[in-house]
């Protein structure tokens, strides 16, 4: 299993605190610095997509979030276009525990070949919604 690496992929985010894209934009999900973040603004849902430059056989993604403002759940989501529409499939929900701590998430039917993943969170530990991820890292098969 090998890292994406972050010039295979570009990002979206819901929203950012306070737009202070400078501090907490989505750049630094895939920094590797313990003290950089992605934090987001209140309200739910919140969520994180990722765009791959081509299709990848991924197998399992790494999330750290910051203890209090982590995901309840994570849905997982990927898009793909049939004959001309746009389909969302879930592909599946894990519950991540709250804590500061890396967590591994193993994707079904691994590795999965897709060219994008969203991770939704419906809700956060936090009461205004807000979610922070210090890193969030996909791993593909090598």
């Amino acid at each position: 299993m090998t890292l994406i690496p972050n010039s295979d992929l570009t990002a979206k985010v819901s929203s950012v605190l306070g737009r202070e894209v400078k501090s907490y934009g989505k750049q630094f999900l895939f920094d590797g610095c313990n003290e950089t973040c992605w934090n987001s603004d209140q309200g739910t849902p919140q969520w994180i997509s990722v765009q791959f430059v081509k299709d990848m056989a991924v197998t399992h993604f790494e999330i750290q979030f910051q203890g209090g403002f982590a995901a309840k759940n994570i849905c997982l989501q990927r898009t793909s276009v049939d004959t001309g529409v746009a389909k969302v499939e879930t592909v599946k929900t894990y519950y991540p525990d709250d804590i500061n701590a890396i967590q591994t998430f193993l994707l079904p039917n691994s590795p999965l070949m897709t060219d994008n993943l969203k991770f939704l969170f419906p809700e956060s530990t936090d009461m205004f919604g807000r979610i922070i991820v210090y890193r969030l890292n996909l791993y593909q098969d090598s």
